[in-house]
């Protein structure tokens, strides 16, 4: 049993350990240059990027299903800390409002599938999933709304 949950541990450590460095490094260079070290934010199949200078490199997503704490790579402002830590919160509740609208809906027309017939259930259940999604755009537009925030603020540092 060990021996099979040791090779699994450390294949989902060695997976991570990038990702995490990466989402908790901050540029505190005094060479950092707006052009170099300046956020952007750029829509992604899953939610928004969150790119650092003119080259857009990726350094972190906050997804609309499964959101992540992109919070660390503000750590270097605190208004803009304060505001990406928000945006994570918010995104946490409209993921889950997202996804229990997905697994309802899902959950309704495969019944209805299966049993050959939109009983009340069935559409319920749909009904239910499709409230849930229709809840969650508020949330998202918010959410990104103070991720937006935590960009410019953390971008204020390369103002003249």
């Amino acid at each position: 049993m060990i021996s099979r949950i040791k090779p699994a541990f450390v294949a989902a450590i060695a997976l991570l350990l990038p990702a995490m460095s990466s989402a908790q490094r901050t540029t505190t260079d005094a060479n950092c240059t707006y052009q170099t070290c300046a956020l952007g934010l750029r829509p992604v199949m899953d939610g928004l990027a969150i790119t650092r200078g003119v080259t857009e490199r990726q350094v972190g997503v906050s997804s609309f299903f499964w959101p992540n704490d992109v919070a660390p790579l503000f750590a270097a402002n605190d208004s803009a800390f304060e505001a990406a830590t928000e945006a994570v919160r918010i995104r946490t509740i409209a993921a889950i409002l997202t996804d229990a609208g997905i697994a309802l809906f899902a959950a309704g027309v495969g019944r209805a599938a299966f049993q050959r017939d939109f009983d009340g259930l069935s559409v319920t259940l749909a009904g239910l999933g499709l409230a849930s999604l229709g809840v969650s755009v508020p949330f998202q537009f918010a959410a990104d709304g103070y991720l937006s925030r935590a960009v410019w603020w953390h971008n204020t540092r390369f103002a003249r």
